[in-house]
């Protein structure tokens, strides 16, 4: 009975450190954000092979519901609960409709719910459930792309960064065979910089990545 209460001791202290922890890193980023115009915190530029082996899911749906509310066990906490219509699962399992609750690191994020729009079509790389429960897109705005409508018809992906560095190393380093995309994706990838990217290229590159030996699934 005792060690048994001692666990249960250890996994509320370390919960409620982890708590005192978000809580003091979130005032920090915060300021930081403010002084730098940027959202969210600070983190090291993900390209996609890093996005895809980290993301515990990758899922496309459409935001169904965006609330903002403070999390029910930490009210100082504020979290965004999203519910999405799932398309299509490229990693991990989702149900059809599927609802998680992601924590607020900018308090700007709280006006505008974190960016998220009802309609809204999007790509998510989601890390695996934190210890709180939490679920965030991998280095947050590099893992969450918008799923907009070209002048030419085609459906294109769009992340926080202008999609910066999404394609870096990724082929050179041989975690993409580009042989294996479509002629049509193998010449987008080949000769990609920035800005939107037609959705079947990135999702065929996604695709690839994770059915790769070696991947982390």
């Amino acid at each position: 009975m005792r060690v048994t209460k001692s666990r249960a001791l250890g996994r509320t202290l370390s919960i409620d450190f982890t708590v005192a922890v978000i809580v003091s890193l979130a005032a920090i980023f915060c300021v930081s954000s403010a002084a730098h115009a940027q959202r969210g915190a600070i983190t090291l530029p993900r390209n996609l092979a890093d996005l895809s082996s980290n993301a515990g899911q990758i899922i496309q749906g459409r935001v169904v519901s965006a609330t903002v509310e403070p999390d029910p066990r930490y009210n100082h906490l504020q979290t965004l609960v999203l519910t999405l219509a799932v398309d299509d699962v490229l990693k991990g399992q989702a149900p059809t409709t599927f609802t998680f609750r992601e924590f607020l690191w900018d308090v700007r994020d709280i006006s505008d719910h974190a960016g998220y729009h009802l309609g809204d079509e999007v790509l998510l790389f989601l890390n695996g459930p934190t210890p709180l429960g939490f679920i965030t897109p991998v280095g947050l705005q590099q893992g969450r792309f918008r799923v907009v409508k070209g002048a030419d018809g085609q459906d294109y992906a769009i992340n926080a960064n202008q999609n910066s560095g999404l394609f870096d190393n990724v082929v050179r380093s041989g975690a993409l065979n580009a042989g294996k995309l479509s002629a049509k994706s193998r010449a987008t990838v080949q000769s990609f910089q920035r800005g939107p990217i037609p959705l079947t290229a990135l999702k065929e590159s996604v695709h690839l990545l994770v059915q790769s030996p070696g991947a982390v699934r």
